[in-house]
C-alpha cells in the first residue's frame, strides 16, 4: 500500500525508526557533506556521459565535473543548505513580521519541506528554503512590493502631513 509522496508505508516505517536513532556522528556526517558529494559528483558525470560526453564539449564538461574542485565545492552543499534553513527559521522566530506572515512562513516551510522529503535530508531542507521564498515573494507582490517597515513608515508620514507638521 502506497502512503505519502509515493513513499511505500514500509519506506516510512524504516525511516521514522531510524529518526530516533540519530546521533551526533550522523549529523556530522552528513554536515560534511562527504557522501553527498561523491554520490552528486557520480549522478553528475553519469548524467553528462548520456547526454553528450562523447562529444568534444561533453567530454571537458565531464573532465570538470569529475575533477576534485567540484567535489570539494559539494561538499558544502549540506552545510550550508542546513544553514540557511537554520536562518529561515530565526526569521520565522525572531522576525518583526505579524503573527499572520510568520503563519505563512512556517506553513509555507512545512509544505515544502514535506514536499522536499523525497530527496532525503537535503531535500526537506531545500524544499523548506522554497517555500520561505515562496511566501515571502508572495508577502512582497500582494503587500505592493513593500515590506510591513515601509508601510508604517508611510502611514506615519500621512498622518503627520495631515495635521501639518510635514
Amino acid at each position: 500500500m502506497s502512503g505519502y509522496l509515493g513513499h511505500s508505508r514500509t519506506n516510512m516505517e524504516d525511516a521514522l525508526s531510524k529518526l530516533g536513532k540519530t546521533n551526533l556522528d550522523d549529523v556530522m556526517r552528513f554536515l560534511s557533506g562527504q557522501g553527498f558529494a561523491k554520490t552528486a559528483q557520480d549522478d553528475l558525470t553519469g548524467l553528462i556521459g548520456k547526454t553528450g560526453g562523447a562529444t568534444k564539449i561533453g567530454g571537458k564538461v565531464g573532465r570538470f565535473a569529475n575533477s576534485p574542485a567540484v567535489r570539494r565545492a559539494l561538499r558544502f552543499v549540506p552545510g550550508l543548505s542546513t544553514a540557511l534553513v537554520g536562518l529561515d527559521v530565526a526569521d520565522v522566530i525572531a522576525g518583526q513580521d505579524s503573527l499572520a506572515n510568520r503563519g505563512m512562513d512556517a506553513a509555507a516551510m512545512g509544505i515544502g519541506g514535506t514536499l522536499g522529503a523525497v530527496g532525503g535530508p537535503l531535500g526537506i531542507a531545500a524544499g523548506a528554503g522554497l517555500g520561505k521564498m515562496v511566501s515571502d515573494g508572495t508577502q512582497f507582490i500582494l503587500g505592493g512590493g513593500k515590506s510591513s517597515e515601509e508601510r508604517k513608515l508611510e502611514e506615519a508620514l500621512k498622518l503627520l502631513q495631515q495635521r501639518g507638521l510635514v
